[in-house]
């Protein structure tokens, strides 16, 4: 199965605090959902959620270890589910929404405020950031690389399924994740990234054992 082993190897690098992001997240997950949790998550944010991130939370865990700073994720409040909580992208998640895009695309150019009257400001202001929003609508943000910039799960639409990424912040628009194969998907990004991790320690006892070598 795709996740066999993969919480014993995380267990493994929670010493490498070398990895971009491991200070954040320690290499820990959280609990995995239970099926009639994910269930109540799918109805109350109006889609079902695509395999294999399915699975990965019900059978590994909802938030943690990952890319970047971690897996931002799913967790209980009440009688409701929040999404990423206390991080910008999560707090505007509207996943009912189709989202429309299939190619790299760029939010609009802000407007020279200087040129506008003051008084409209702030009203113009308001009206831009929800159009910006709405472009990254159907998707979920499922982590935080730093400065800005995240990795996408697309949930409705066209693409659904496939990982994007966003780098609107550093004017390097929001487009697809690829690999050999063509749209990257959750499980192929994961575990990629769990074998990169793995592949650095490797290379570091590498290096720690020639070092030795040559005193």
């Amino acid at each position: 199965m795709t996740w066999d082993g993969v919480r014993g190897r995380l267990a493994k690098r929670r010493d490498s605090r070398s990895v971009f992001g491991a200070s954040a997240h320690g290499f820990r997950l959280a609990p995995p959902l239970r099926e009639p949790e994910a269930e109540g998550v799918e109805e109350q944010f109006g889609t079902s959620l695509p395999e294999p991130y399915r699975s990965f939370l019900v059978e590994v865990g909802a938030s943690g270890a990952g890319p970047g700073y971690g897996l931002l994720g799913f967790r209980r409040s009440g009688r409701r589910w929040e999404f990423a909580v206390g991080d910008r992208r999560g707090d505007g998640v509207d996943s009912r929404a189709e989202f429309p895009h299939r190619e790299l695309f760029h939010h609009a150019e802000r407007p020279d405020f200087t040129t506008i009257p003051r008084e409209r400001w702030p009203e113009l202001s308001r009206s831009l950031d929800a159009s910006n929003e709405a472009g990254t609508h159907g998707t979920l943000p499922l982590c935080h690389r730093g400065c800005g910039h995240y990795d996408l799960l697309v949930v409705t639409g066209p693409d659904r399924g496939a990982l994007w990424f966003d780098c609107e912040a550093s004017d390097g628009g929001i487009g697809p994740r690829a690999d050999g194969r063509g749209r990257m998907t959750f499980d192929p990004w994961y575990l990629g990234w769990l074998a990169e991790v793995e592949l650095q320690a490797e290379r570091a006892r590498g290096h720690q054992a020639s070092w030795w070598s040559r005193r």
